[in-house]
């Protein structure tokens, strides 16, 4: 059995991101970190995405649907399969994540706690 994609898309995440990154030719990708969060008493974590500034040597890279990904070799750890949907509601839109790896949320519900 093979291992899961570091980083999955659905097609709207994708189509989404292309729309932002179209702007940006020099640096044409997104960064996917996982960062401890004060929830749980630091067990907590919580997903920073956003358009890269810059690599470094020890990124992992990750491409799903045509879009490239930098990874922290920490982040990328706790993140194979994470899937990356972008959903669109009348008050609230933004990408939603799926991460396979984590044991549960926390008791706010807005972070995932891992093993």
């Amino acid at each position: 059995m093979s291992e899961p994609a570091l980083i999955q898309l659905t097609e709207r995440a994708a189509d989404h991101v292309k729309s932002v990154l179209a702007d940006r030719p020099e640096m044409p990708a997104l960064r996917l970190r996982v960062v401890q969060t004060h929830c749980m008493g630091g067990r907590g974590h919580a997903y920073d995405l956003r358009v890269a500034e810059d690599r470094t040597d020890a990124d992992v890279l990750a491409e799903s649907r045509g879009v490239t990904f930098f990874v922290d070799p920490e982040s990328a750890r706790l993140v194979p399969g994470i899937m990356l949907d972008f959903v669109e509601a009348p008050f609230s839109s933004g990408f939603a994540l799926n991460n396979p790896n984590a044991i549960g949320k926390c008791p706010c519900g807005h972070h995932d706690l891992f093993a």
